[in-house]
């Protein structure tokens, strides 16, 4: 029996969802651009960062290798060409900073995206996207954001993301003081939180900067935070506030790989494209 408009619709909708998890029939090659040290914690019970964005974003069969930024070690030409795509990690350095490594990284990834490279920026890498495209970042007005906060999608996001579904509110893990303040020009706006004004945004359809840490985990989170106690960085009370957020909101690990993944790996433009050609077909008939 054939299926009327509306469940032709949704199935469109449930299949564009599946397959935006679906790995490519051609296995891809991406490279974590490392802008910090590895802690002694994570190194010990991850084995370091690169392998906690593996965790998050890698599937069977492609290629991920590391390069530590922050010591300025960065792909060549040959290298860079090679690779489909980057993801730029946090770091205790400010995007702003003009250290000679910051600055290295600022040209290579401008570089990149005129070589229409994919992008994904961490916290950090957020920052230094944006800085990288002409925007300006620095020291938020609001201080530290530490722990699990909602942020909220616009309707950019929305349309973008379709075939996930997002929900209104979307918790991520948090920490940090430096924030976007002044978006590249043409970058559009993902999401909003009440204490910063650029949680997410996307510049053209290769870049997109993640304020939050999708990859972090509780003990990653509290583990820090407890470093930054004991060199009187941040506060009792902020550490207490960061371990209580937990119990009240959790973030969905699988939505954001999903959302992670279907950027850096181009599947959501090409679902969108698969969705208008649908839309097309169902107009001719």
């Amino acid at each position: 029996m054939g299926m009327g408009p509306l469940e032709n619709a949704a199935a469109d909708v449930d299949a564009a969802a599946s397959a935006v998890e679906a790995v490519p029939a051609k296995a891809g090659s991406y490279a974590v651009l490392q802008c910090g040290e590895d802690s002694e914690y994570v190194r010990k019970a991850y084995g370091g960062y690169f392998e906690v964005f593996r965790a998050l974003l890698a599937e069977d069969g492609e290629r991920w290798r590391v390069y530590r930024a922050v010591r300025g070690e960065l792909p060549v030409d040959a290298e860079a060409a090679a690779l489909d795509g980057f993801v730029i990690s946090g770091s205790c350095s400010d995007a702003h900073g003009d250290e000679p490594w910051i600055l290295a990284l600022v040209d290579f990834i401008r570089r990149q995206h005129a070589a229409g490279k994919r992008i994904l920026g961490v916290c950090f890498g957020h920052q230094i996207l944006c800085r990288a495209m002409g925007g300006k970042t620095g020291r938020s007005k609001k201080g530290w954001d530490i722990g699990v906060s909602c942020i909220h999608p616009t309707s950019a996001a929305a349309r973008l993301f379709a075939p996930l579904k997002l929900p209104v509110h979307m918790p991520i893990v948090e920490f940090h003081q430096d924030e976007v303040w002044e978006l590249p020009p043409q970058a559009e706006v993902l999401a909003r939180s009440d204490k910063t004004g650029v949680e997410m945004f996307r510049f053209g359809d290769r870049v997109m900067g993640v304020q939050g840490h999708p990859e972090y985990s509780k003990d990653i989170l509290m583990s820090i935070a407890d470093r930054l106690l004991r060199n009187n960085l941040i506060l009792d009370c902020q550490v207490d506030n960061a371990k209580a957020s937990f119990d009240v909101r959790q973030p969905d690990k699988d939505l954001w790989k999903k959302v992670c993944r279907g950027f850096l790996k181009g599947r959501l433009q090409s679902q969108q494209q698969q969705q208008q050609q649908q839309h097309k077909a169902q107009l001719v008939l």
